[in-house]
């Protein structure tokens, strides 16, 4: 009986050792909140990354000033009235210090009114309006023309005459070019025009992408 208890003495012990082998091992089987890392860590989602907004499109204000070409020999003997004739762009449209629209840039202009010169010595009339220019498949639309060529241009007279005033409202907005003799304007003659409203230039890079066909077109021509 005695070597019983003997050798339940002797278990005891070792238990008690592996019990303080299982204790040096303080990680075993614990959270990350208990390896020293704060709970609003250990759940934390990843910050997302912001994407740059794009950069705005570039504007054309209105009533900006543009320099035009007039593709076609006109005159008040030779032309119609309601006939178009094809204008260009004679110098890029600068905003800012960056050129917004190219040199080039084609457009149509109307002849809004011809009329030769009669019998009872009646002058000769040409009245035309610069009507827009094609930029990237839209129209940059135009107003405020003024040319002068072997004549008078007078500006917002149209009204004055009772001629196209109820096809045109407003004053200011045509060539208008009166002479004794009939009028004419050569293909090549340069006006200026304004822009009629703001134009919103819609492009992913802030260029216009059709910029290098107006240029190679320009130069082919010349």
């Amino acid at each position: 009986m005695r070597i019983w208890i003997a050798g339940a003495a002797l278990v005891l012990p070792v238990l008690g050792a592996q019990a303080a082998q299982v204790g040096v091992q303080p990680g075993a089987g614990a959270t990350p909140g208990a390896q020293g890392l704060s709970p609003a860590a250990a759940v934390s989602p990843p910050v997302a990354s912001v994407a740059p907004a794009p950069p705005a499109a570039p504007v054309v204000p209105a009533l900006t000033p543009v320099s035009l070409e007039i593709g076609a020999d006109l005159g008040s003997k030779t032309s119609k009235s309601g006939d178009t004739f094809p204008i260009r762009l004679h110098e890029a449209i600068v905003i800012d210090g960056k050129e917004l629209v190219p040199a080039g840039a084609t457009g149509m202009g109307e002849v809004v009114e011809a009329r030769h010169t009669g019998m009872s010595g009646s002058s000769g009339i040409l009245i035309l309006a610069a009507r827009y220019l094609d930029i990237s498949g839209h129209h940059l639309r135009l107003r405020s023309m003024h040319l002068a060529e072997n004549g008078t241009s007078r500006i917002g007279t149209a009204n004055g005459l009772g001629i196209a005033g109820a096809v045109i409202p407003g004053v200011g907005f045509l060539a208008l070019l009166t002479s004794g003799d009939d009028v004419s304007v050569r293909s090549g003659s340069v006006a200026a025009a304004k822009t009629a409203e703001d134009f919103t230039l819609i492009t992913s890079s802030g260029a216009l992408p059709a910029a290098s066909a107006a240029i190679a077109s320009k130069e082919t021509t010349q």
